[in-house]
């Protein structure tokens, strides 16, 4: 990871009041990559997985079953969807919503009241 997403990422976590939680290239995110055409793209990081995945990724409506997402490395995420890495870096519970009108919206869950 480059310093410039680095900082961006620390920021992103204190404007929304969350711990910096680092990733590293590595790492992996599961993402639907057949639904980066909708909106909005939401992502929500939870506990991690028996697969280490902690992220999750996807556009529009959330569909069931295992084959919804593909697991990547947050490297390959750099080259087919760079705009969430900025948000990698939120704590566990964390979700974000954006869309290609500059619209973005990240939260805690349970903190939606």
């Amino acid at each position: 990871m480059d310093q410039e997403l680095i900082e961006e990422q620390k920021l992103v976590c204190e404007e929304f009041g969350s711990a910096y939680r680092p990733v590293k290239e590595t790492d992996v995110v599961a993402i639907a990559l057949h639904t980066l055409n909708k909106e909005p793209i939401v992502g929500l990081r939870k506990l991690p997985d028996e697969n280490s995945v902690s992220w999750f990724i996807y556009g529009g409506e959330l569909g069931d079953g295992e084959e919804f997402f593909e697991i990547i490395t947050v490297k390959a995420l750099a080259e087919v969807f760079p705009d969430a890495l900025p948000y990698l870096a939120l704590d566990t519970g964390y979700r974000f919503m954006i869309d290609s009108d500059d619209y973005e919206d990240v939260w805690k869950e349970g903190d939606e009241a």
